[in-house]
């Protein structure tokens, strides 16, 4: 008697923490579930956010670490237990990937443990397809709690989010693999959607978790920390990043407690298949598994640009580069400076949705001298022409016009440009956030892992309107054509 006594005293005991603390209820519904160190902080990371201690939480976790198992089929589950009228969304690279998880977060509030936790949420014994008055749907694309205003909603990315108020919204892996990383038209597609679609739905008291392993600098955690920066009492509107890496770095945190170079999880992955890795494949080595995604310089054209904190005062010649964009490519107008053989660059204006008469008042509002060069798109001489005679703006004011000269386009301008701009030492002011990304991502197309002499002539406007001006201002003809020309 006095056993059974002990294990009913244990059984209320687990279920007491199971229903407070998100760390003891991974164990308690899943049998025989082998926690480890990394899985209980990032269930503490987790229980944060539900307390609304922190509203913007990345975790940056190798692949197969059980990442998904704690933030996209648990979690859910058991924010519904606590709260069942959370309304929650699920998101991943793909409507069937989010799906499964849909399914996998009812299979885990349809156990026997999960009823004996939280008795009042509960789901509709059947599958509910269409909308029924007094009826909670559940199917593989949403299921609501039976009587209360919570459910979880699943989405692909570049699915629709319309009419749906989101408390909890969580990204998993939205991105595929590593060709679609490197596509920046994916990138872009998915920052749209973001920026779109999924903060649409967001209100002041919601929570976002994105849980990814890093493919690329410029995927959508490196985006957002671009934009919102890292949470601190300086920046608490930034975003908390749990970070770990397969093999510990020197990085100084206050959460991970292993040895420099120890792997993260040897009894599933081990010491020697991770160093294998890294020593076969550093770019996927420190993407995927060390959450520090670094370019290939082998393929990025212009690898050897280097980063400096200001634009000096005192260069020698300055002049600007500017490449015309609309509905949506940017107009990007980059400031030059030379100082010797090197060339100091700033980015000025990255905006799409830009007329010529909106282009001239940010050429005033940015106080750009009128008779400061500026080589713009030959391709666009209609507006080149505009901007030097002058802009009327709506009520009659009239801007002055601007220095601005057509760049010069010969045979295989593209290669010109950059054979040109590598005769220079570059430096980009850190502030010229589009352009660094463009650096990283102006890259030759690759043929059997071996670079080409042919970039990939998409998403570079800033570059191109550096390329332009550069080649324009410095090209000198061969002397023989000098010459034939003075004579």
């Amino acid at each position: 008697m006095r056993l059974l006594e002990q294990r009913l005293e244990l059984e209320l005991y687990q279920r007491i923490l199971a229903r407070n603390n998100f760390r003891d209820f991974l164990p308690y519904i899943r049998d025989g579930y082998q926690m480890q160190w990394f899985h209980a902080l990032i269930a503490d990371e987790l229980q944060r956010v539900y307390q609304r201690e922190i509203t913007r939480l990345m975790l940056f976790v190798p692949p197969q670490h059980g990442k998904s198992e704690i933030s996209t089929r648990s979690y859910p589950a058991w924010v519904l237990g606590k709260d069942p009228d959370r309304k929650i969304v699920v998101a991943s690279y793909s409507a069937t990937l989010a799906s499964s998880f849909n399914r996998d977060i009812q299979r885990r509030m349809d156990d026997e443990p999960y009823y004996r936790l939280f008795p009042a949420t509960r789901l509709n014994a059947t599958n509910v397809v269409t909308v029924a008055k007094g009826v909670a749907l559940r199917n593989s694309e949403i299921f609501e709690v039976v009587g209360r205003r919570g459910f979880v909603k699943t989405v692909g990315v570049g699915g629709s989010l319309t009419g749906t108020p989101v408390d909890d919204g969580i990204i998993d892996d939205p991105i595929k693999d590593r060709q679609d990383a490197q596509s920046l038209t994916i990138r872009e597609n998915l920052w749209n959607w973001y920026t779109d679609v999924f903060e649409t739905r967001l209100h002041n008291h919601s929570a976002q978790v994105l849980i990814q392993t890093r493919w690329h600098e410029d995927d959508l955690g490196g985006r957002l920390l671009a934009r919102d920066g890292i949470l601190s009492p300086e920046n608490p509107t930034g975003w908390r990043v749990v970070s770990f890496p397969a093999l510990r770095t020197e990085d100084i945190n206050d959460f991970d407690p292993r040895p420099l170079g120890q792997a993260l999880w040897p009894e599933r992955h081990s010491q020697a298949k991770i160093e294998k890795i890294r020593d076969e494949n550093p770019v996927t080595f420190n993407s995927l598994y060390q959450q520090d995604p670094k370019p290939s310089l082998e393929a990025l054209v212009f690898g050897d640009w280097k980063e400096c904190d200001e634009f000096p005062a005192d260069c020698e010649v300055i002049f600007n580069g500017m490449d015309f964009g609309y509905t949506n490519d940017p107009t990007a107008l980059i400031r030059i400076g030379k100082m010797g053989r090197r060339l100091y660059l700033d980015e000025l204006l990255y905006e799409t949705g830009l007329t010529n008469p909106d282009i001239a008042q940010r050429f005033e509002a940015l106080r750009i001298p009128r008779h400061q060069e500026t080589y713009a798109d030959s391709a666009e001489p209609k507006s080149i022409e505009e901007l030097r005679r002058g802009t009327i703006l709506p009520g009659g004011t009239r801007l002055p016009g601007l220095m601005v000269l057509p760049t010069t386009k010969g045979p295989d301008s593209i290669s010109a440009g950059i054979n040109k701009l590598k005769e220079f030492e570059v430096y980009v002011t850190r502030r010229s956030r589009n352009l660094l990304r463009e650096r990283n991502n102006y890259q030759w197309i690759m043929m059997g892992g071996v670079a080409t002499n042919t970039p990939i002539d998409a998403f570079n406007h800033g570059i191109d309107a550096v390329r332009g001006a550069v080649f324009t201002k410095y090209f000198r003809p061969p002397r023989t054509l000098r010459g034939a020309d003075n004579s």
